[in-house]
């Protein structure tokens, strides 16, 4: 029986570990923002010679309470994001911008999309 305590201590405090790490490296609060510029070109050659456009967007993002960050979104693909398109970003405070999804409008909360619009 003390064994099976023993065990399942141990278990716990790793399970709990991981969960803590996982939250650390990958975990984040979300922001919302509303792409209006077409970002920063940057042209880039790969070590293995293949060449890729990045795309850099420096800009304000506001979380539901309606409270400012500014966050820096790179994106490596062929062309800009869409003007005007409203993203729901995942931010973490010691790597920035995790990802990214493109939302509706009206799935903004109230709080930021006043801040977004004005």
């Amino acid at each position: 029986m003390k064994k099976l305590i023993g065990v399942l201590v141990v278990l716990g405090i790793f399970l709990g570990g991981s969960f803590a790490a996982y939250h650390y490296f990958y975990g984040g609060e979300s922001y919302y923002t509303k792409i209006t510029t077409n970002g920063e070109i940057s042209a880039i050659q790969a070590d293995n010679g293949e060449k890729f456009t990045t795309y850099t967007y420096k800009q304000a993002a506001y979380n539901k309470d309606g409270e400012k960050k500014q966050v820096t979104l790179r994106e490596k693909r062929e062309h800009p994001l869409k003007m005007n398109a409203y993203l729901k970003l995942k931010v973490n405070p010691r790597k920035g911008v995790l990802s990214w999804e493109e939302i509706k409008a009206s799935e903004v909360p109230k709080n930021a999309a006043e801040k977004i619009d004005q």
